[in-house]
């Protein structure tokens, strides 16, 4: 497997201005920047979703004991997309690429696609889009208290980066025999036959849609269920290999029963000690007709929307760069721990 470590960032995509669009050059933007962007309440969309049903045991004897399911949604990844290879406006990520690495870079993939250069580019309805999946640099700065579950991405880690899945990405014949690519309909971003944004697979860098914004979501939605989906074919890195995980949450160094409490562990009277405890949470999967993107970038978005859901381009302005940045907002759903054993779980 490629080695991501030193490699990141940043958007996408070709333009087609709509009459009532605004065009917009993507400033180039930072690791802060994107912090900051990254706190939206709107999008959290925090609910209890169930009751969670325990064994708990003493000295005494054992008793059944309930707590509330709950379901939020965490900012785990950081999604860009851009129409050229290394052109990422993320400053530090920018950075990391001089001139001969842009250059060393681009030869290993064989080159840039996008471009006049190109026959099959010089079709209007055909685009395509490099596409990066970072670890959201917000994700673990949000207070994951006790009535948060605990976000499992790393904070700018690389879980796919298209430059080094060239093959698959310029292709796509890892996905092209599978069903969701041969049937149409099946895995499609919007409402087909009525209207639709593009297809899931195969997942490729190529889509054929004439609105370049739109393109450009749905590669972040292939890239995204390479990361959160089935990944054979494709040099990526996966968030976790189970979709059902146990995570320790207690801070050990809290110094009262109420901030212990707020971090998810169990205060212990007697030793006047924060202990931790194992949490039992669902992981995230992608889900094109649920998943929720927020926009960042060329402009800031303090809700979230999903892809397709609507016919039009659902907002004020176009690329005109042709770059784009989304945080995905992962649905996490987790039991609020009780102590003793975790016996059932039932969702409303």
């Amino acid at each position: 497997m490629v080695d991501f470590k030193r490699q990141t960032i940043v958007l996408i995509s070709s333009i087609v201005l709509l009459s009532n669009s605004t065009r917009s050059i993507s400033d180039p933007i930072t690791t802060a920047d994107i912090v900051s962007r990254s706190m939206s309440i709107e999008c959290l969309e925090w609910k209890i979703s169930g009751v969670c049903i325990w064994l708990k045991c003493s000295i005494f004897g054992c008793s059944i004991v309930t707590t509330p399911k709950i379901s939020h949604r965490l900012p785990d990844l950081t999604v860009s997309s851009y129409p050229q290879s290394t052109d990422t406006p993320w400053i530090e990520m920018k950075s990391i690429f001089g001139p001969d690495r842009n250059q060393a870079v681009s030869s290993y993939s064989g080159g840039n696609i996008s471009g006049v250069g190109n026959y099959l580019l010089q079709q209007e309805s055909l685009r395509f889009n490099e596409v990066d999946v970072i670890g959201n640099p917000a994700a673990h700065k949000l207070n994951f208290g006790r009535f948060l579950c605990q976000s499992t991405s790393k904070p700018l880690h690389p879980y796919f980066v298209s430059l080094f899945d060239h093959v698959a990405w310029r292709s796509g014949l890892p996905d092209g025999e599978r069903m969701e690519a041969t049937t149409p309909g099946i895995r499609e971003i919007g409402n087909w036959p009525h209207h639709t944004w593009g297809s899931v697979y195969p997942r490729s860098g190529f889509v054929f849609q004439n609105h370049a914004g739109k393109a450009a979501a749905v590669s972040s939605q292939r890239a995204v269920d390479v990361v959160l989906g089935d990944n054979t074919g494709h040099v990526s890195n996966v968030i976790s290999q189970h979709r059902f995980n146990i995570v320790s949450r207690g801070d050990i160094d809290a110094g009262n029963a109420s901030d212990c409490s707020r971090s998810g562990g169990r205060w212990s009277d007697r030793q006047s000690t924060c202990r931790a405890q194992s949490w039992y949470q669902w992981l995230p999967q992608s889900d094109e007709n649920n998943d929720r993107w927020q926009m960042i970038l060329p402009t800031e978005s303090k809700s979230c929307e999903t892809f397709g859901e609507v016919e039009f381009w659902p907002h004020d302005t176009l690329a005109h760069d042709g770059k784009y940045i989304w945080n995905y907002w992962a649905k996490y759903k987790c039991c609020i721990k009780a102590g003793g054993v975790l016996l059932s779980e039932i969702d409303f």
